[in-house]
């Protein structure tokens, strides 16, 4: 398989797991909200629409509201009514009373946050699952950005516990390629379990594997990972590859001589 060229490389996607210690903002429309329009600032991205986010279990709280004001309607009619009768009048309605039950079961269930921002550049998206103090972010892009500006919202907006971060390279015409690193509540940046460095002074090139110029290296113009081991180069061809089968042939050819003299031997 040919290796990517650099004008093949389409953008950065940068894929993060995340745990947290609470459950603070992950159940926060408005924090996500906050936190794209950030992403769109501090990254450079050309927002295509303002961002799109939803609670999980979705419209609840328009249905609750809906229920209060028709409970609130029927309420001021039954006092009109009582006014006028000798008692009390009852004008509950059963099915708001069920739809009642329903929402306090379904607050009960686990519940999250789902945000996209749309990007003339491409996208980002976070899932949140508050019960599991986790959420799911990625972001991509055809313009390049640091991993460090995104991750340091993603810090600053969540009680972060750990960052499992991965970090994509796609081309056109070649499978992506990959890295792993991890960020802590320290904002240490750590790569094969050993600490690379802090998140703002730590070499996101070296340790992303960015794209270099060709006229930098060989191959697929790509730096491995830091702690993250070199494939091994192919056996070369041509004039290279041969010169170690001439160095045997003296030797083969003294054996086919030996066995050739042998049988000839009366």
């Amino acid at each position: 398989m040919n290796e990517p060229k650099q004008d093949d490389l389409v953008g950065r996607h940068l894929i993060v797991d995340a745990s947290t210690y609470t459950r603070r903002n992950l159940n926060s429309t408005d924090t996500v909200f906050a936190l794209f329009e950030a992403l769109s600032r501090n990254l450079d991205m050309t927002a295509v629409l303002p961002p799109i986010v939803c609670r999980y279990p979705f419209a609840n709280d328009e249905i609750s509201s809906f229920c209060d004001d028709i409970e609130a309607e029927l309420a001021a009619k039954a006092r009109e009514l009582a006014a006028s009768a000798e008692g009390p009048v009852d004008l509950s309605l059963t099915p708001v009373r069920m739809m009642r039950e329903f929402l306090r079961r379904r607050q009960m269930e686990e519940s999250g946050v789902t945000g996209v921002s749309i990007w003339a550049e491409s996208h980002a998206a976070i899932h949140t699952w508050d019960e599991d103090n986790y959420y799911a972010f990625d972001a991509f892009s055809c313009r390049d950005f640091l991993p460090r500006d995104a991750l340091r919202l993603l810090l600053s907006h969540f009680d972060i516990e750990i960052l499992n971060c991965v970090n994509l390279f796609r081309f056109q015409r070649s499978i992506p390629r990959v890295s792993n690193f991890q960020v802590n509540a320290n904002w240490e940046v750590i790569v094969g379990e050993r600490v690379a460095g802090d998140l703002d002074s730590v070499d996101f090139t070296a340790i992303c594997g960015a794209p270099e110029p060709e006229s930098r290296g060989g191959g697929n113009g790509i730096s491995a990972p830091a702690g993250v081991r070199q494939p091994r180069k192919p056996r070369s061809s041509g004039a290279n590859r041969e010169a170690p089968r001439e160095r045997k042939r003296p030797a083969a050819a003294k054996r086919r001589a030996r066995r050739v003299t042998g049988s000839r031997t009366p």
